[in-house]
């Protein structure tokens, strides 16, 4: 006695080949899930979460590194470098073009002339001699900018960009700051804007911070 094959209907095969095509979509989907999460995330430094990737000018920038500035004893601020395109040395930075920001994250209080103070100590020690007496002018504009900054606090956030067509504009928690006797909101000098680079990645520069910032350091995701 032979019993009647009975052949599955044509519903039945679509949604078993329909279950295992999604099976497999989400299979490979969670695979590749811990890539797309640690190319996403967020980076976190001494509380401060930084964005991986930001917008300037309506430009891509991203995270080229991190690293704690300090001040003596003190922790003075996370500084973050973004850059149009990730680079681990300081001669391949400076010959970056296009948009450029340095943020940084203040951890302490500072007043307007102590941060003008640190900042013609640093930028003198960045700089040739040479160099600096031919910014002297550019560098009384930065003090100029500082000094419409009565105090900074822990948790502010300063940025440095350096914009095509423009120069050297600073934001403090978003709102720029005017340049005093310029007339404008900008320096147009990049010769001081790459000082102010080798102030954080230069040979002058604290080790732990340049390498930081050139992305030598691992960073902690969030």
């Amino acid at each position: 006695m032979h019993l009647p094959t009975i052949a599955p209907s044509r519903g039945t095969t679509d949604e078993h080949d329909g279950s295992r095509r999604q099976f497999m979509v989400s299979a490979a989907g969670a695979a590749l899930l811990p890539f797309a999460t640690e190319a996403q995330a967020d980076v976190e430094l001494e509380g401060v979460t930084l964005e991986e990737t930001i917008t300037v000018g309506g430009r891509k920038l991203v995270l080229n590194g991190a690293g704690v500035r300090r001040r003596g004893y003190f922790k003075a601020d996370v500084t973050a470098l973004y850059l149009p395109e990730k680079r681990t040395t300081p001669e391949s930075i400076f010959k970056l073009d296009g948009y450029r920001r340095i943020q940084l994250n203040i951890l302490r209080d500072f007043t307007s002339s102590t941060i003008s103070r640190i900042f013609i100590s640093d930028f003198k020690q960045a700089a040739t001699e040479e160099e600096f007496k031919k910014l002297i002018e550019v560098i009384s504009l930065v003090g100029g900018a500082y000094s419409n900054v009565k105090r900074v606090t822990k948790g502010d956030v300063v940025d440095l960009d350096w914009v095509p067509g423009k120069g050297w504009m600073a934001f403090l928690n978003g709102k720029g700051l005017q340049v005093q006797g310029a007339g404008t909101d900008a320096i147009n000098n990049e010769l001081a804007y790459q000082i102010y680079l080798r102030m954080y990645i230069g040979a002058s520069a604290p080790e732990d911070l340049r390498n930081g910032l050139l992305g030598l350091t691992k960073l902690n995701r969030v």
